[in-house]
């Protein structure tokens, strides 16, 4: 794919789809891809135009679309042609797993996490192989290979399968150049865990993780593939080592 600007952490010229941009680490990575030159596309089920304004009141590119990432043909039309993405979209409910009730929480939470992720990735996914290059990044959770310390059964298993998902989706993506990447989070400070009862004696750093930490993380794997860095797939566990963790841990 071109290059725009020499400069190697430009991403001028890319138009980036974030799903789940309105706010949390999708909005904090529309930010720092909109001020490395991308275009920003911000899909969510709320609200994302307060953000999309916020960008271009700083001179951005951006706009905002309404998407549920459950609704297969919602997504289709929203994402066809997209050549670079973020799949961030995600819910944590709290709750008894023990509940009467609780399978439908289940269900809903791996509809949204699990099947709105291969929603939005088998959306863009031929495409992308069609035109010989792409690169998608799923955000995924250190609860998946933890167990977490906040979240329920059905939040780990759900995150579980993305970072399953990332891998079978790079095997399949990677013979026509197209890279698929993700990143594993602990605990980060977003609506997600707002009111929720953290110990932070189990945090060896001693805080959570701020957004644009994570988001951070992310842009790099655009990046990498700007210029033609040979790394799919990299499942990147982003607060292995801030949650006592060790790096090389299985």
């Amino acid at each position: 794919m071109a290059i725009a600007s020499a400069s190697p952490f430009s991403l001028e010229g890319q138009t980036i789809l974030i799903a789940g941009g309105a706010n949390g680490i999708g909005a904090s990575a529309a930010a720092i891809c909109a001020g490395l030159g991308a275009k920003l596309v911000l899909a969510d089920v709320s609200d994302a135009t307060p953000v999309a304004e916020s960008l271009r009141r700083e001179g951005h590119q951006a706009s905002a679309a309404s998407c549920d990432v459950t609704n297969r043909t919602a997504v289709e039309r929203l994402v066809s042609g997209v050549g670079t993405m973020v799949v961030c979209s995600g819910i944590c409910p709290f709750d008894d797993w023990m509940a009467d009730d609780w399978d439908d929480v289940y269900e809903r939470t791996n509809a949204v996490n699990v099947k709105g992720t291969v929603n939005c990735v088998r959306a863009a996914l031929p495409g992308m192989m069609e035109r010989c290059g792409g690169r998608i990044v799923l955000v995924g959770s250190l609860a998946g290979r933890s167990g977490g310390l906040l979240s329920g059964p059905h939040y780990v298993a759900s995150k579980g399968a993305v970072g399953a998902l990332v891998r079978w989706f790079a095997r399949k993506g990677a013979p026509r150049n197209v890279l698929v990447n993700g990143v594993a989070p602990g605990p980060v400070d977003t609506g997600m865990i707002a009111g929720r009862d953290l110990n932070l004696a189990a945090v060896p750093l001693g805080r959570i993780a701020r957004p644009e930490e994570i988001a951070s993380t992310i842009f790099p794997c655009f990046l990498w593939v700007f210029r033609r860095v040979h790394i799919v797939p990299l499942f990147l566990p982003t607060m292995r080592c801030s949650l006592g963790v060790a790096p090389n841990a299985a």
